[in-house]
C-alpha cells in the first residue's frame, strides 16, 4: 500500500521545515521533529507556532525540547531557485499515476526517487492484482491534491478509495489529516479514531487526534 503519510506527506513536511527559521526543536517519542517557536508551555502540553499555525502537543508524547540558534546557511541562486519547487519530478510521477499512466509513472519514480518506495510499491500491488487500478488511481489523485494543498479535492478522491477499502489505516489517517487541514475537526476525529481502532499503538494518529480535539474546543 502507498503510505501517503509515510512518503508524500513526510516529504512535504521535511521540505517545509527546511525553509522555516527555527527557535526550538521539539522531538516527539515517535521520532518526528518539529522546528518552531514555543508560544505556550505548561504541565500538560506545549503549543508550537509552526508555518503560521499554533499546534498543541501533549507532554506525554514529547521526548525532549532543545533550543536551536544555528543560523541558516547562505544558498546560491541555483539552489534557491530549486527550493521554490523542491519536488517537480516526484510531483510529475504522482500526476502520471493519478491519470492512470502507471508505466510512465514507474519510470519517473525509478529515475528520480529510488529511495522512495511508496509509489513503486503501489504500482507493484496493481501488477500483482493485490489492489485494483481504480483504487490506486484514487490514492494517487488524493496524494496529488494533498501536495497541491487542494484538501477538498483530496477528500473526494480518498473517500472514493475508502469506499473500496475502509480498513486501510493509512487511508483513514490521510482523510483525517485532510479534514484537519480544513479545520473540520469533527470529521478528522472520526477517521483518526478509526486508525486507532485498527492500530491502537499508532502514536502519529494519536498525536493528530489530540490536536483535532484541541482544535474542536
Amino acid at each position: 500500500m502507498l503510505k501517503i503519510r509515510g512518503t508524500i506527506l513526510s516529504i512535504i513536511f521535511i521540505l517545509l521545515l527546511s525553509r522555516y527559521a527555527v527557535a526550538e526543536v521539539v522531538t516527539l517519542k515517535s521520532g518526528k521533529v518539529i522546528d518552531g517557536e514555543i508560544v505556550e508551555r505548561n504541565k500538560d502540553y506545549v503549543k508550537v507556532k509552526y508555518d503560521g499555525q499554533e499546534i498543541y502537543y501533549e507532554n506525554k508524547y514529547i521526548k525532549n525540547i532543545e533550543a536551536q540558534n544555528t543560523p541558516e546557511p547562505a544558498v546560491n541562486a541555483e539552489k534557491e531557485k530549486a527550493a521554490q519547487d523542491p519536488m517537480p519530478s516526484f510531483k510529475s510521477a504522482i500526476e502520471l499515476a493519478a491519470a492512470g499512466n502507471f508505466s510512465q509513472a514507474r519510470q519517473e519514480f525509478q529515475k528520480q526517487f529510488n529511495d522512495i518506495k511508496g509509489g513503486l510499491n503501489i504500482l507493484d500491488d496493481v501488477e500483482k492484482g493485490l489492489i485494483s487500478k481504480e483504487y490506486a488511481i484514487y490514492l494517487f489523485q488524493g496524494s496529488l491534491h494533498m501536495i497541491n494543498g487542494e484538501y477538498n479535492l483530496a477528500i473526494t478522491s480518498l473517500e472514493k478509495a475508502w469506499e473500496i477499502n475502509p480498513r486501510d489505516p493509512d487511508l483513514n489517517y490521510n482523510l483525517g489529516s485532510a479534514y484537519f487541514s480544513l479545520g473540520e475537526y469533527k470529521e478528522s476525529i472520526v477517521y483518526l479514531s478509526a486508525v486507532l481502532k485498527l492500530q491502537p499503538l499508532d502514536t502519529e494518529a494519536q498525536e493528530l487526534l489530540t490536536r483535532a480535539y484541541h482544535g474542536q474546543n
